[in-house]
């Protein structure tokens, strides 16, 4: 019988149509679905990052970027950054981030994995970095790591818990780990409910809040060292396209206005349900 991951409960509760799932006693939520039967290859393929979730993900790499600069800025800030010495990024895409840090920290060496084919191959041949497509779970590291990032993945896991747990054993004494998700307890996804922008099996099957996620990290050898809601800069391209055109029946007015949104318009937004943890292995 399937157990909550993060306090083994094996009660849920049906929400949202059925659409998700509630463990009854710690209020975790996840998709209301089979994940051993799960093929993710087949959710993230090229079509995910051009039409099914992103309007061009490529096309947005200056907007990613921003993000990321800001994320980078923040950790510089609160860590030593000749601590910061052998990375890795699992959920790596194209390799974006890859291409910020080592700019950033040129003294790091910097490892991506990802299981979208099509996005590793274009980030190795195009920023010329190293990049794998592997799962996580069977990739066996080289070396201690003092680094790993989770940027926007941990929700897109089958098991983020297996995840968590080869993080802690992959890091060195006091190497730590960075990431971003949803926070499905903020006030806006408590307003918009099943509304919520966030909510999209089976891209996104796990849906923690901050009090959950950090049970998780804790229940797994780590401190959190900081915690906090970023302002996102998103494309105006890609607002437009995941508001009116994504999953919409096609409209000539949409399509021209969408078509005619300059590519590089990005707006900064705090929407307050995106959270950045830091944490330390102990």
């Amino acid at each position: 019988m399937e157990k909550c991951i993060i306090c083994a409960n094996k009660k849920f509760i049906p929400i949202y149509n059925y659409v998700l799932k509630k463990c009854d006693q710690c209020n975790y939520v996840s998709a209301n679905l089979d994940f051993e039967s799960l093929d993710l290859s087949l959710v993230y393929d090229e079509d995910y990052f051009n039409g099914l979730e992103y309007d061009n993900y490529k096309n947005d790499k200056d907007c990613f970027n921003k993000n990321f600069s800001k994320r980078m800025m923040r950790i510089k800030n609160k860590i030593e950054i000749d601590s910061i010495k052998n990375t890795l990024e699992i959920g790596c895409a194209y390799g974006f981030f890859g291409e910020i840090i080592q700019k950033e920290i040129p003294a790091c060496s910097y490892k991506g994995l990802d299981i979208a084919k099509e996005a590793v191959e274009w980030g190795r041949f195009n920023l010329n970095l190293d990049l794998e497509n592997t799962d996580y779970l069977n990739w066996e590291k080289p070396y201690n790591l003092s680094d790993i990032f989770l940027w926007d993945v941990i929700e897109h896991l089958k098991y983020p818990d297996k995840f968590i747990a080869k993080i802690h054993n992959d890091l060195e004494e006091n190497g730590r780990l960075y990431l971003t998700t949803g926070d499905i307890e903020a006030i806006l996804p408590r307003i918009q409910k099943s509304k919520w922008r966030m909510i999209h099996p089976p891209s996104h099957l796990h849906y923690f809040s901050k009090k959950s996620l950090s049970t998780l990290l804790l229940n797994n050898g780590f401190k959190i060292i900081d915690i906090y809601y970023p302002l996102i800069w998103r494309s105006l391209k890609q607002i437009y396209f995941s508001l009116f055109l994504l999953n919409k029946k096609e409209r000539k007015f949409h399509i021209w206005i969408y078509n005619n949104i300059p590519a590089r318009l990005f707006i900064p937004i705090n929407t307050f349900d995106i959270i950045m943890i830091t944490a330390q292995k102990i």
